[in-house]
């Protein structure tokens, strides 16, 4: 008689599942290096703790803030996007959001009506398509490749199987790595505001960048919904926080959703995110810490035995391209992380029709663990081929 709703009918997120799997084997005392979680090692920096402390203590109570989030927050947001983009962005258009999770939520209530029709660049991140399936809004997925350095051009959105009302972009990529050329991003705004399609830029992993920054879309449209989280480059995952830039048509949408959907972001979390902007130095150090750890797994994999490898440009991640050893990639991590004791993500999460090629991994760990990752994966996957080998020599 009852039953759940077709909205909620939305595939599993296997990243986290394959988190709970590889958390529940360590906790029975098994030896994993881990290369699946999309997280940073590092916290929030000392200083922003014992902010939030004495804010804490000053006041328990920490009640609702403004429904678009404390006002000095958005203007140092505004503030950084003039500091570091060269970008001028009103505080009135800024919305404070419980993680961008919750900004997507409300970008995509505010811009679109059920039945619109949304592109996603495949690969692409896993949550995309589920909540934008329990909104129901329609999906048409536009395959990238190696060629097109995992991300969409121009070209590519001419040749898309049907037209679309909007288009998410994420740069740098979850979960390539990658990087949209400044000149490309230029041309794909111009194509979108030509063609009246609503671009929403999901920059959660900017100034998380090693050999050319990413650029906010912001810098090339004024058209463009733009999100970021204090997640990734600002490291405080847990405290559940990011931020929608929206045009102006949209922000009056952007309040009444807030108001009625969240409320308010918590107020703790806001007032230690004021406090990071003054410590930039120390997440500028964190990203060197990744770049280690990068350059170490960029040598690393291919003498392992993974060699055809995304450019990884920013962000965490590198997707790898595991088709000589195996199809099923889920398969593949399962039996990596029982064999080898290393953990990684199934391609699958991320593009349905050609994930099984792939593994995505996370080097958000140690420079020892990358080190580590890389000899055990050697030593097991020369072990794989060669079973591989006997078993159709068999």
């Amino acid at each position: 008689m009852f039953k759940p709703s077709n909205r909620s009918d939305i595939e599993t997120f296997r990243a986290l599942d394959n988190l709970q799997a590889v958390n529940e084997k360590i906790a029975q005392g098994a030896d994993i290096i881990r290369l699946e979680a999309g997280q940073p090692c590092f916290g929030a920096p000392q200083a922003v703790l014992d902010y939030a402390h004495e804010i804490l203590s000053a006041d328990p109570r920490q009640g609702y803030t403004d429904a678009l989030g404390m006002v000095p927050l958005r203007e140092r947001i505004a503030r950084y996007y003039k500091d570091h983009y060269g970008v001028e962005v009103s505080a009135a258009n800024i919305a404070i959001t419980v993680g961008s999770s919750a900004g997507f939520i409300m970008a995509f209530l505010a811009a679109f009506d059920a039945g619109d029709t949304i592109a996603l660049c495949t690969p692409t991140y896993a949550a995309y398509k589920n909540i934008l399936k329990s909104l129901d809004l329609k999906i048409v997925e536009i395959p990238t490749s190696a060629e097109t350095n995992f991300q969409p051009t121009v070209e590519v959105l001419k040749n898309a199987p049907q037209t679309f009302d909007g288009i998410i972009i994420n740069s740098p990529s979850n979960p390539t790595g990658t990087i949209i050329d400044e000149s490309e991003f230029n041309a794909i705004c111009e194509w979108c505001t030509s063609q009246g399609v609503r671009l929403i830029s999901d920059e959660a992993y900017h100034n998380i960048s090693y050999d050319h920054r990413a650029e906010t879309a912001l810098k090339f449209t004024k058209n463009a919904i733009v999100l970021n989280t204090f997640s990734k480059y600002f490291a405080m995952t847990g405290w559940r926080l990011g931020w929608v830039v929206t045009p102006p048509d949209l922000t009056p949408a952007m309040k009444k959703l807030c108001e009625s959907l969240f409320v308010s972001a918590p107020t703790l979390s806001q007032h230690a995110a004021l406090k990071v902007f003054d410590h930039l130095d120390d997440l500028d150090a964190y990203v060197a810490h990744y770049k280690k750890n990068r350059d170490i797994l960029m040598d690393g994999l291919p003498k392992a035995g993974l060699t055809k490898l995304s450019a990884c440009d920013g962000a965490f991640y590198i997707y790898a391209d595991i088709s000589e050893y195996a199809d099923n990639s889920e398969e593949f991590c399962m039996r990596m992380v029982e064999e080898a004791g290393v953990s990684a993500t199934s391609g699958l999460d991320f593009d349905t029709a050609r994930g099984h090629h792939f593994i995505r991994i996370s080097y958000a760990g140690t420079p020892e663990d990358m080190v580590e990752a890389c000899n055990r994966l050697e030593s097991w996957l020369l072990r794989f081929s060669n079973t591989k080998k006997q078993q159709h020599a068999g």
